[in-house]
């Protein structure tokens, strides 16, 4: 009897422990399927939104193209349409009619989606990048060329991209935190001796090999490292997240200028999305006055009733700054917008890096991806030979043409004005690409 006893008292608890752990794979099981079909769900939320960009890329190069259709609709309507959120299952309206509802359900049953999905996309705005601080290595054959450059920038005639970045860099930090302590008294005494000078510095030791680096403030900065126990990176940050691992910058400040802030190539300041501080950046001796007219033309004002008026182009947004503001002169824009785009950014009312994402729900199990995508300008024509500047034909060094000795133009003989001139450079975009991929 105690034997018999015993002996069912052990297989049922070894009964009971197999049923348990059947459960328990079977339920991991379960969880592992519903959390690949929630990813699946989620890539093709990428690939729906691949597929939005790849359409705008090849309407925006027709545009670019087409003279006269660029005047019946504008790159800034064409984003709008192009950032609308997705939602699927899609929701149906109570004034949807028959033949609409019968459409959705059409569509639903004829996908393959399952579960639930939510896609949103928007332009990244942020244009200083601190990948800008690099300091190029010039290549044996660039020796002379540099040395020009730098004798150039001694004399003040030029500035390189990474001495644009770190002025713009150093203008941000410093309104930032003036601001900051005007309206946080708290903030003042937890960061008495925080300099705006030493973050930037810190920025460009993190991205820089630290032999490159020339000042005599960087032991200081590498002392800080040593302390925290901490090994900058010295290479180009490739997420925007590595700003907390700076060992210099309290979190609460990059709290407040990441996302003015931007780790992958933008080539756009999109000018419907500036901000107060970002209009500063371009403009430093903006008033508070012109400051607030600006916005109040951009985005209207509910209590005057004043319709928003985005800008369709950038000749628009000149207009405003230029005439109507008075902010700068006509030469003073024109210098501004020169120096951006030799740190490789241009004005426009459309950008060319998105972020996306897209959240799936299938189940019990939910997946968030997301994606930065680029879309890549396309090269323009390769400068000239530096040994024939001129671009001149050795044989024959005048650049005749041996048909047409008086270098006439066919379709303009008499040489008259606005006729005859060099084709103008078209910004036509790329195919998109992802960058950064990151799944939660």
């Amino acid at each position: 009897m105690l034997m018999v006893i015993s002996s069912i008292a052990i297989l049922t608890f070894l009964a009971a422990d197999f049923a348990f752990e059947t459960n328990i794979n079977k339920l991991k099981s379960y969880n592992a399927q519903d959390r690949t079909q929630a990813r699946l769900t989620a890539e093709a939320g990428i690939h729906f939104s691949l597929a939005k960009l790849r359409i705008y890329q090849e309407v925006r190069n027709k545009l670019e193209n087409n003279k006269n259709a660029q005047g019946l609709i504008k790159p800034s309507q064409i984003e709008r349409v192009l950032t609308q959120p997705f939602i699927y299952p899609i929701p149906v309206g109570a004034k949807a009619s028959v033949i609409q509802r019968n459409a959705l359900k059409e569509f639903e049953e004829g996908t393959v989606i399952k579960g639930t999905l939510s896609v949103s996309m928007r332009q990244i705005s942020g244009f200083l990048n601190p990948n800008n601080l690099r300091i190029p290595i010039p290549q044996p054959g660039q020796q002379q060329q540099q040395t020009r450059q730098d004798q150039d920038r001694e004399e003040g005639q030029t500035m390189s991209p990474m001495e644009i970045t770190e002025k713009k860099l150093l203008e941000m930090l410093e309104e930032e935190i003036r601001l900051k302590r005007e309206r946080d008294n708290l903030f003042d005494k937890l960061y008495p001796t925080l300099q705006p000078r030493l973050l930037v510095k810190e920025l460009k030791y993190y991205v820089n090999n630290p032999n490159a680096v020339d000042d005599p403030e960087m032991p200081e900065i590498q002392a800080i490292y040593n302390d925290a126990g901490i090994m900058a990176k010295h290479a180009p940050m490739s997420s925007i997240d590595e700003l907390y691992t700076l060992a210099g910058w309290p979190e609460e400040i990059i709290n407040m200028v990441k996302d003015r802030l931007t780790v992958h190539e933008v080539g756009y300041i999109s000018l419907n999305d500036l901000t107060e501080n970002t209009l500063r950046l371009i403009f430093p001796n903006i008033t508070p006055e012109q400051s607030e007219e600006f916005f109040r033309y951009r985005d209207g004002d509910p209590e005057l009733g004043e319709d928003p008026k985005p800008f369709q182009t950038v000749d628009e947004f000149k207009t405003l700054v230029v005439n109507q503001l008075a902010i700068v002169s006509a030469n003073d824009y024109d210098e501004r917008e020169k120096e951006f785009e030799a740190a490789n950014l241009r004005f426009g009312v459309a950008g060319k890096l998105y972020f996306i994402e897209s959240v799936a729900k299938y189940n019990t199990a939910n997946v968030t991806i997301k994606a930065w995508v680029d879309m890549p300008v396309k090269p323009q024509p390769a400068p000239k030979n530096p040994q024939n500047p001129q671009g001149q034909d050795p044989q024959n060094p005048q650049g005749q043409d041996p048909q047409n000795p008086q270098g006439q133009d066919p379709q303009n003989p008499q040489g008259q004005p606005g006729q005859g001139q060099k084709a103008e450079l078209k910004t036509e975009l790329m195919l998109p690409r992802i960058i950064e991929f990151k799944v939660e």
